[in-house]
């Protein structure tokens, strides 16, 4: 069974945990200021977003960890009703704040947000997926 990083607990991976790289929160002012310079509805800035924040931020996921979580944004990007916009607004019910220092009313088609994540991953992480994918997942 794969194990979270750094953990004893089984990984189990899911769509929010994207948005970590770019949660402003626990950050500092110059994280935000610089963050909130790029518009996530242009196409170039949604790529450095992506890029340099969101897929940044996973850099401490093995290959393995990487194909799984992958596996579950291409499991939720299939759903026709999966509800991406939820992923950008603060829950009421669980008090919850999101991670995003945008809300869904500010991104033009959550949906294409996690689309864009999705194809940039596979191709920055080529190597990782396909090495991973060739793997007897029992071994893990």
């Amino acid at each position: 069974m794969l194990m979270a990083p750094r953990t004893d607990l089984p990984y189990q991976p899911t769509i929010a945990s994207f948005l970590a790289g770019i949660d402003t929160e626990y950050k500092d002012e110059n994280f935000k200021k610089n963050l909130l310079k790029f518009d996530p509805n242009d196409h170039n800035d949604r790529r450095k977003i992506i890029t340099d924040y969101i897929l940044h931020d996973q850099n401490y996921l093995t290959y393995r960890h990487k194909l799984v979580l992958i596996e579950e944004l291409k499991k939720a990007i299939s759903e026709k009703e999966y509800d991406f916009d939820s992923l950008f607004e603060y829950d009421y019910d669980t008090e919850e704040y999101s991670s995003s220092p945008w809300g869904a009313h500010e991104i033009i088609t959550p949906r294409s947000f996690f689309e864009d994540i999705l194809n940039v991953a596979q191709n920055i992480w080529s190597e990782d997926l396909a090495k991973a994918a060739s793997e007897d997942r029992s071994t893990w």
